[in-house]
């Protein structure tokens, strides 16, 4: 947990300390639901959020004296009958109650604490390594190889001293070609001469005057082609790249809480991806009768209008993936946020099959239906959208958490509907269960 706290002194300061940390995590783990529904995370931008944590309490005992002249044990100034403490009472942090509460603190964690510990089981299904990878990874630099100019600063000694022993030898060997004395002989007449080969030729004229050697005992010479340097390069990396086609309606039907439901779903998906890949594209889509890509912004602010026909959404999808995301090279994530009311459902399918026929890795719906009990009521709850991917589609029909989740068995398909902001994270769950299908590419 992101706190700071001074080098304890002691092993009992370094166990409180832990203690600490330990606890915000479990704190953070029990509420995550209630955390990442939280509305200042998408709209605040800090990337922190506040946590209330009950306080821990370290006893504080003080010597004193036992004549009355300080605190001991059983004395005081305090009469028979005086409340001195109370036992602490089970309120909690919003809640009311008669007795003496808790104490509570708040601590900001940051958003990537939270999504430590949401990764910690869940990962995206249908990852792969595409065959082409475009997206070059900058990682400083790094030694390929070498090279016989360069700075100074980058010689190779290793392999510039391994050249100087080479040239030793091919010199030895040209001395005794030329002259026709033994190895100690020209050794002898190399040496005196320092390696140079026109001296060492004028000593063998006279080699009385050569001191007599025992051993030939190789020394490197350096000649100017003998220098190696290190041959630096860029240090890049190159990565599958992954983009996210998020799609929501903006219909007269989607409501600015319906919006916010979606746009608290998308933020936390696309932290998942930003997480495993070094880049993501993230495309944003609205529609109503017709469809069109909008900046972030535009995304989340358009008003409410008009009717809705989703088949517009995936159509531009699509388009999107051929013309500038081929899944050669792409992973392609698709998200589609809608109240499920549309008004060409046979058309919509269609083009949702085109998407599975381009071999996207997935499909994900996320339906917002805001205060709807599909449990009841499945007649009334079940949405023109829902129903007819239900019809279409091989799927595996199941609750989890209060979420209603379609699971396609041939193709990768997910629906999840969402009623309330407690639903957020136990559909976020789905999307993100890692072998839900294999791979279909």
């Amino acid at each position: 947990m992101p706190i700071s706290v001074p080098e304890p002194t002691s092993e009992r300061g370094k166990g409180d300390a832990k203690r600490h940390r330990d606890k915000q995590k479990e704190v953070l783990k029990e509420n995550l639901p209630k955390v990442i529904a939280e509305e200042s995370i998408i709209t605040g931008g800090s990337g922190k959020v506040r946590v209330p944590i009950r306080r821990l309490t370290i006893p504080d005992f003080r010597p004193g004296k036992s004549d009355g002249g300080g605190a001991g044990v059983g004395q005081g100034d305090g009469e028979e009958g005086e409340v001195l403490g109370r036992r602490p009472g089970k309120g909690k942090p919003g809640q009311a109650g008669e007795e003496a509460g808790e104490d509570y603190i708040d601590t900001e964690v940051d958003i990537a604490e939270i999504i430590e510990l949401i990764f910690e089981d869940l990962g995206l299904p249908q990852l792969e390594e595409k065959q082409v990878k475009e997206l070059i990874v900058e990682l400083g630099w790094k030694i390929r190889g070498t090279a016989k100019g360069g700075p100074w600063a980058l010689l190779d000694t290793k392999r510039t001293a391994q050249e100087g022993v080479k040239r030793f030898w091919f010199l030895l060997e040209a001395l005794k070609d030329e002259t026709g004395f033994s190895d100690l002989v020209c050794f002898s007449a190399l040496k005196k001469a320092e390696g140079i080969f026109s001296e060492a030729l004028v000593l063998l004229k006279n080699i009385s005057d050569l001191p007599e050697e025992t051993e030939v005992v190789a020394f490197p010479i350096f000649y100017t082609d003998d220098y190696r340097f290190h041959k630096i390069q860029s240090d890049t990396r190159y990565q599958s790249q992954a983009v996210l086609i998020a799609m929501m309606d903006v219909s007269g039907s989607m409501s600015t809480e319906k919006k916010y439901l979606a746009r608290s779903m998308l933020f936390w998906l696309v932290q998942f991806l930003r997480k495993i890949y070094e880049k993501v594209v993230i495309r944003f889509i609205i529609h109503h009768t017709e469809a069109r890509v909008v900046e972030e912004d535009v995304f989340f602010k358009t008003g409410e209008s008009g009717g809705t026909n989703c088949f517009s959404a995936y159509e531009l999808a699509g388009s999107l993936v051929d013309t500038e995301y081929p899944v050669a090279q792409w992973n392609v994530y698709a998200w589609h946020f809608s109240d499920g009311e549309d008004f060409d459902t046979n058309r919509t399918v269609g083009e949702l099959r085109k998407l599975f026929e381009r071999k996207i890795n997935m499909f994900g719906y996320g339906e917002i239906r805001i205060g709807e009990h599909w449990r009841l009521f499945p007649s009334v709850s079940d949405s023109q959208l829902f129903t007819a991917f239900n019809k279409a589609f091989v799927v595996d029909k199941t609750e989890e958490e209060g979420v209603r989740v379609l699971t396609g068995r041939g193709d990768p398909f997910l629906g999840v509907v969402v009623t309330q902001k407690e639903h957020i994270f136990p559909a976020i769950k789905q999307f993100l269960k890692k072998d839900r299908w294999t791979s279909h590419a």
